[in-house]
């Protein structure tokens, strides 16, 4: 494929994603998969990936900012469980051979993509807008660790499962949810980058160019994320998962 056909893929992929990810999660579903195609291995694409998760995150995080959605304390309270849990998850990642991290891969998006269907509420959970956020309880905190572990390690889903912890152990509303999990997920990623960057698994142009379609997707997903349509995220997402999942088991060469 010519050269700047993937880069034109990659933009509009870091695009959806960057939205994706903004309102609710698992943009890097479709990002790991795009990266891959461009020839690179799942060790070193689940790196790269993490330079665009990046980048959405601080456009998401300065969006919310500029509309006065600052939930940034319980930030702070959050980070203290989940950053630990991000870093132990990339040391781990570094180390995995590429061919396990792929199957790995595979198994995650069709499971990801079964969990959609079976728990679309998932992706709108239906928080008491009247709760103080406060410290999580211990059994929150554990699921902040829990999830900022599997970031670390893989990152693809991730958005889904912590907008639910963020809503249920510090009681956010779902827009300040949203507001929360990107600024936690910029904290987190900006210092896995340095694990996998010592690591020789970042692939900085491909990257870069995912990254600047993520920058415009982001923007536009905080500014939507109080509105309507999740139902057509869902199903988009289903279709990539699916397809992502296929090709990382490799069931298309089965096919063929």
């Amino acid at each position: 494929m010519h050269p700047l056909v993937l880069d034109l893929l990659l933009l509009l992929g870091g695009a959806a994603a960057g939205f994706v990810n903004t309102v609710a999660g698992g943009g890097s579903a479709l990002t790991v998969p795009l990266l891959m195609l461009t020839g690179l291995d799942a060790s070193v694409a689940n790196g790269t990936n993490r330079l665009a998760v990046a980048v959405q995150a601080g456009a998401a995080s300065a969006t919310f900012h500029r509309r006065g959605v600052r939930p940034w304390r319980s930030v702070l309270r959050a980070t203290a469980w989940a950053l630990p849990g991000a870093v132990i998850g990339a040391l781990v990642a570094v180390r995995v051979p590429a061919e396990a991290l792929e199957t790995l891969f595979g198994l995650l998006f069709l499971t990801l993509a079964v969990l959609l269907v079976a728990r679309p509420r998932w992706l709108v959970p239906d928080p008491d807008p009247g709760a103080t956020p406060g410290w999580p309880s211990v059994g929150g905190g554990l699921a902040l660790f829990a999830v900022g572990l599997y970031g670390g390690l893989l990152q693809a889903g991730v958005g889904i499962p912590l907008l639910v912890v963020m809503v249920r152990a510090m009681k956010l509303d779902l827009v300040r949810g949203a507001a929360a999990k990107a600024a936690l997920v910029l904290v987190y990623t900006g210092l896995i980058l340095l694990v996998f960057g010592a690591a020789g698994q970042i692939a900085w142009r491909p990257g870069l160019v995912l990254a600047a379609g993520g920058l415009l997707g982001s923007v536009l997903g905080a500014g939507a994320a109080v509105k309507r349509g999740a139902g057509f995220i869902r199903k988009m997402l289903f279709c990539a998962l699916l397809l992502a999942g296929a090709k990382s088991l490799g069931l298309f060469e089965v096919l063929v």
